[in-house]
């Protein structure tokens, strides 16, 4: 009988210890309030998302002051031409009287 007893004990132990080791290393107790690491993941594509928002806003806002800029050196372009036939009609013109 005490043979019996010293070999339970043992086994006893052995699975106390197991049963502890695997509780201090679960994913759980490891992953500091994270559920299966589906957080990290959505934050990233929020973050993501947001990113790639104030980009295109960005390029919005630049392709304003391009079309701006374009329409402005069309009306300088214009405003010279008409410059440019003013001065022609009036040298053609005067050369016509004389």
């Amino acid at each position: 009988m005490l043979a019996r007893q010293s070999l339970v004990a043992p086994l006893r132990l052995a699975s106390r210890r197991t049963s502890i080791a695997a509780f201090s290393s679960s994913v759980r107790a490891l992953s500091e309030g994270m559920p299966s690491g589906k957080g990290q993941d959505s934050f990233n594509k929020r973050e993501k998302a947001q990113e790639e928002a104030y980009v295109r806003d960005a390029e919005k806002e630049k392709l304003k002051a391009l079309k701006k800029s374009i329409e402005a050196s069309k009306a300088h372009l214009d405003k010279l031409h008409e410059d440019a036939k003013n001065l022609e009609a009036s040298i053609n013109g005067g050369g016509k009287q004389q």
